[in-house]
């Protein structure tokens, strides 16, 4: 008959064993994300907007030169009106060309200030997509590495388990082979050997 402290630890051991192994078999199920990543549609639509803005004239441009251009003729219609002097209708029309031609000036530092403005848009809308990015992009790193550690804890687990169910039975094999052995009762048969004399 066994002792009980050496039944206990053996059921112990093959306790430890079991675990271990379902600790291995968790650690296999857990899957690591891989670390990509995809980008806002917000950001991405923040980005598309501010290219449009940049690549496009300033609204009303086109009705602007218009204008200018209609004040222009106006203008040089009313000198061909009013003047009586050819030279004096050169002076006057060389006047309002020059007044055309700062209007024109005027119109493109607007459209130069508005393409700023734009391509400022465009700079921050790029900088707002890299941190986007670089915001999913640990967000996913930092689950793979949750992941990792979760295999890793259940693996080292799943090897403590197992190694401490071996050690345990190998102890206890040990200490049963080391256990002195009873002799086989031995039956008084002198009896029988006077019987059959």
């Amino acid at each position: 008959m066994l002792p009980i402290g050496l039944i206990a630890s053996g059921i112990g051991a093959v306790a430890k064993l079991i675990k271990g192994a379902h600790q291995n078999k968790l650690a296999n199920q857990v899957v690591v994300p891989e670390a990509n990543y995809q980008i806002s549609p917000y950001a991405q639509n923040t980005l598309d907007l501010s290219k449009q803005m940049f690549n496009s004239r300033m609204p009303g441009m086109a009705s602007a030169e218009r204008n200018i251009q209609g004040n222009n003729a106006n203008a040089n219609a009313s000198v061909m009106r009013g003047t009586t002097d050819a030279s004096q209708a050169l002076a006057m029309m060389a006047a309002t060309q020059g007044q055309t031609d700062q209007a024109f000036q005027n119109l493109g530092l607007q459209e130069g200030q508005y393409k700023q403005n734009a391509y400022a848009n465009v700079a921050s809308a790029n900088q707002g997509m890299t941190a986007e990015n670089d915001k999913l992009y640990q967000d996913r790193v930092r689950k793979q590495e949750m992941a990792i550690n979760e295999k890793n804890a259940l693996r080292g687990a799943s090897t403590a388990n197992v190694g401490g169910g071996m050690n345990d039975l190998i102890n206890g094999a040990w200490m049963y082979g080391m256990m002195p052995k009873k002799p086989a009762p031995q039956t008084d048969t002198s009896y029988r050997t006077a019987l059959q004399q």
